[in-house]
């Protein structure tokens, strides 16, 4: 078995030598993602899918505190999804909107349309139903 194992590759010279140089006076430090703007990530948050914004809840306080949390209002409201109340019993406010963010998801509201004598139905799956 190690007989047919590969060599480790070596760096590059180029590489070794770009990464070992001092960085100028004029460049500025690399951007951390807290230094962003606050909407902007709940905007990036509202991308991901209400299991991920818990995941994201989960690896810090911040994220957790305000970030989460906006980031599943908005991504509720920007799918037309009502969320409910907070129950009192709940002391987890990110885990209750992830929770009813899912439920809205696997639950899409039915739209009807009704006339004198007829009503029509369009299910979850898109079919008209009358």
């Amino acid at each position: 078995f190690l007989a047919m194992s590969t060599p480790p590759r070596r760096r590059s010279r180029r590489l070794a030598s770009a990464s070992a140089a001092a960085p100028s006076p004029d460049t500025p430090p690399p951007a951390r993602l807290l230094d962003l703007p606050t909407e902007l990530l709940v905007r990036a948050l509202s991308r991901c899918d209400p299991a991920d914004i818990a995941r994201v809840a989960a690896v810090s306080l911040l994220f957790h505190a305000s970030l989460a949390l906006e980031g599943i209002r908005l991504w509720a409201q920007e799918r037309g999804f009502e969320l409910p109340a907070q129950p009192e019993g709940e002391s987890c406010a990110v885990r209750w909107l992830c929770f009813a963010a899912l439920l809205c998801e696997s639950n899409p509201p039915a739209r009807v349309a009704a006339g004198e004598h007829h009503s029509v139905f369009i299910v979850g799956e898109g079919r008209l139903s009358s």
